[in-house]
């Protein structure tokens, strides 16, 4: 998959024997200019959040899962 523009790409995979390891947490995080904004931009898209984006002393965040159960989040500071 490639973000529209930029020149990195997201890989998800699986190793083999790592298979339990299917919906758990995604150790990273999606990084973006306005938490809220892209909040709304994907949601419209048919991407479902966890919950709507949560202000921190660090920053905002949302989260959500893929088809799998991984879980991501989306962040800002």
């Amino acid at each position: 998959m490639r973000i529209p523009g930029a020149k990195t790409r997201v890989v998800l995979f699986t190793p083999e024997g790592a298979e339990k390891r299917i919906g758990d947490a995604f150790n990273g995080a999606f990084a973006c200019a306005d938490v809220a904004q892209t909040y709304r931009a994907l949601s419209d898209r048919g991407l479902e959040f966890d919950s709507p984006p949560q202000e921190q002393p660090w920053g905002t965040l949302a989260t959500f899962k893929d088809p799998d159960g991984n879980q991501f989040v989306l962040s800002s500071k």
